[in-house]
């Protein structure tokens, strides 16, 4: 079909006009002869008549059918739990692979191979590397991931050929994925559906997060089949060393049981927790007989530098508490006059310390040295203020930068008042108490407090009142107990002394006794706790790797405004157990976003740090920990599951095939005309402006009726 920018009459009557045109010029010229005239007047008026063709931009349009072969993706287990549902060794079940299938019958159709467990990996278009080519050697087996993964990259498939053992350990299950996906699914499945006899560790379960000289719960989740009546032995190992030991009998035919162990680190740092039973008799495989973790194990002890006002009850009790806490390293100085403190000088460098707690200090004796030192040192280190009848308040308003409230008006004396609990305490980290809050809280001693005016920081939390016991209607509550939270920085605030008296009270009151004891030690652990902003966070994609796949690290980076940065430069660190350095940096994925991808890495544990930069500024860092180890996940189900390949390919509108069966699989592709080439019709156009011929004959006319018209005497 021929298309034309005007319409045909307007083309045919403009072209009879360019002919009128260039016979009316040359008629004119007498002194040609007739021959002269006609050829003159045919090469002008091509001229015109080409021109003005390629301005009517002619357009040709016809329809050619091609024949496009259907696309046909080939997935093809590639997990380590393949040979032993088959079992069969790697090396001969690649061959049956590679001769049980019609590879020859299905050339018609544009294959695509791939191996899949945990991740895609292309196969060689050639089915006869294909025993060369499977290693069988994935550690996850993930379908859901692997059936999505082959559309998206051949978004015109039209059939999968799944050949599985049917188990997946990673993902969801790919029954409604596939479904939605409405490509059929034809299944070969690979394998034998009997399980074993075998013994094997489920998994383990204990804290990711543990500490010095505190006992660590790890429970042991065992089952086996078939070895009822049989005595086996667990063995506890930590970073290689044998721990402990435990047998258990175990009773039933099929049997899940939970073995407990415990374990008290002694040194901080990653601790590898690997559990095993050792190999009985007659099981089918030992390589699920251990399972691991990695336990960070953190310091609990922690240095505290008490200052003191002055020698009084509270400042005795409060070093009789802090003293028999083993985890608290416990540097004490109490005022002794403008320039000497009772214990020693004060330390020279006072940002060291995990915790600075006041206790009346500042009193009348502290000097502005000592006031500016602890000044600068509390923007650093948290700190737990605690009123007493020596401070002096005045001298206090030097920290008051640095602490939940300060006094806004200084009045003299002292008022007694009852401690009482606000709602916002009810739901704080400091009175999650063992025991609950004390329902008797309000039997407690008094606390003398100041009658002054605090003016409470917007961002403070008040945890407690005082009530005074001579106050009358109308007479506001005291802030007693507060607490602060600001740019990453913790800070706490008692208002009033007298708490001896709470360690002093009768053995009746046996609950309200250790309340002082219990709340001190949880405003210390919340002080101390570790609350930076994160602006720099990697992590690895789980903290176990197979031995035969990527690690990988996701990272993301954000500004003070908590905004993604896109152009940071994100360096990572690597360290094994011989402290060799790896050095890599992240490839930045957008809004934020970081990866790393590490390959050939050893088995072992292994430790990082990553920092991020922009423009050569320091933006923040983030470390972590991974190991690489012989997994075990492939290894507990050693056994196909053709229930999944059964309705997979139900669902889909495919077929089940057995492995012996496999080469029926192209008589069913043919019924259903997945191997037939469709004919697919294209449209072809062709424009003659876009093609050079008409512009050089163009020239040619033109320059033929130049040399002629020159040749002629008319130029």
């Amino acid at each position: 079909m021929l298309q034309l920018a005007w319409p045909l009459f307007v083309y045919v009557l403009l072209l009879g006009l360019t002919g009128a045109f260039a016979a009316w010029i040359y008629r004119r010229t007498s002194h040609l002869n007739r021959n002269q005239r006609l050829i003159l007047t045919l090469l002008r008026s091509s001229a015109l008549g080409l021109l003005l063709t390629l301005m009517a931009d002619p357009l040709l349009i016809r329809t050619i059918y091609r024949q496009i072969r259907p696309e046909i993706v080939v997935l093809i287990d590639d997990s380590a739990s393949l040979p032993l549902a088959a079992r069969d060794s790697s090396r001969h079940l690649a061959q049956r692979l590679q001769r049980a299938l019609p590879w020859h019958a299905l050339q018609t159709a544009q294959l695509h191979l791939y191996g899949f467990g945990a991740t895609l990996r292309p196969l060689p278009d050639d089915p006869q590397q294909l025993a060369d080519s499977l290693r069988f050697r994935q550690t996850r087996t993930n379908v859901h991931q692997a059936i999505l993964e082959a559309y998206q990259r051949h978004p015109r498939l039209q059939a999968v050929v799944l050949i599985s053992d049917g188990q997946f350990n990673t993902g969801p299950s790919p029954l409604y994925e596939a479904e939605q996906l409405g490509i059929p699914v034809f299944t070969i499945a690979v394998g034998d559906t009997t399980r074993p006899r075998d013994v094997w560790i489920d998994r383990i379960e204990t804290n990711t997060l543990a500490y010095v000289r505190t006992r660590l719960p790890v429970a042991v989740h065992l089952q086996a089949r078939g070895f009822a009546q049989t005595e086996i032995t667990l063995v506890l190992e930590v970073n290689g060393q044998e721990v402990a030991r435990r047998k258990h009998v175990l009773t039933a035919p099929e049997e899940q049981a939970t073995i407990s162990f415990t374990y008290e680190p002694d040194q901080p740092g990653l601790h590898h927790i690997a559990v095993r039973v050792d190999p009985v008799e007659g099981e089918f495989s030992e390589s699920n007989n251990g399972e691991s973790v990695i336990v960070r194990v953190l310091e609990r002890r922690r240095r505290l530098l008490l200052l003191g006002a002055a020698p009084e009850p509270d400042l005795a009790n409060l070093q009789r508490l802090l003293t028999q806490n083993a985890d608290l390293e416990v540097t004490t100085r109490v005022q002794r006059d403008a320039r000497r403190f009772y214990g020693g000088p004060l330390p020279d460098t006072l940002d060291t310390f995990d915790l600075i707690i006041l206790a009346g200090y500042p009193g009348r004796e502290a000097d502005a040295s000592t006031l500016r030192r602890l000044a600068t040192a509390l923007k650093h280190v948290p700190v737990l203020f605690l009123l007493s009848p020596r401070t002096d308040l005045r001298r206090l308003s030097v920290l008051s930068d640095a602490l939940p409230a300060r006094p806004e008006q200084i009045l003299p004396g002292y008022m007694t008042v009852v401690f009482q609990l606000q709602p916002a305490a009810r739901t704080h980290a400091i009175f999650d108490l063992p025991n609950g809050i004390p329902a008797t809280l309000g039997q407690l001693p008094p606390l003398r407090t100041t009658p002054s005016r605090w003016m409470v920081a917007p961002d403070a939390r008040l945890l407690a009142t005082g009530h005074s016991l001579e106050s009358v209607d109308g007479v506001p509550p005291v802030p007693l107990l507060l607490v602060q939270e600001r740019s990453g920085h913790r800070r706490a605030m008692l208002l009033g002394s007298g708490t001896w008296r709470w360690s002093n009270l009768p053995a009746s009151f046996d609950e309200l006794r250790i309340f002082w004891e219990t709340l001190l030690d949880h405003l210390i652990q919340w002080l101390t706790a570790p609350t930076e902003k994160q602006y720099v966070r990697v992590r690895p994609a789980r903290e176990a790797f197979g031995e035969d796949e990527p690690v990988r690290l996701m990272g993301e980076v954000y500004d003070e405004r908590l905004a993604p940065v896109d152009n940071a430069t994100v360096t990572v660190d690597v360290w094994d157990a011989d402290s060799t350095r790896y050095p890599f940096r992240m490839e930045p994925v957008g809004n934020g976003r970081y990866r790393l991808e590490i390959d050939n890495l050893g088995q072992g544990l292994y430790r990082y740090r990553a920092e991020a930069y922009r423009n050569a500024e320091r933006i923040g860092a983030d470390s972590g920990f991974f190991s690489i180890g012989a997994a075990t996940q492939e290894f507990k189900m050693p056994w196909a599951d053709w229930n999944l390949l059964h309705q997979l390919s139900q669902r889909t509108g495919g077929q089940f095939f057995t492995l012996a069966e496999a080469t029926e699989l192209t008589a069913a592709l043919q019924r259903t005309g997945l191997l037939t080439p469709a004919k697919k019709p294209v449209r072809a156009e062709w424009r003659l402006r876009l093609t050079w011929p008409p512009l050089l004959l163009l020239i040619v006319l033109l320059t033929a009726e130049w040399i002629l018209r020159k040749r002629f005497g008319l130029v």
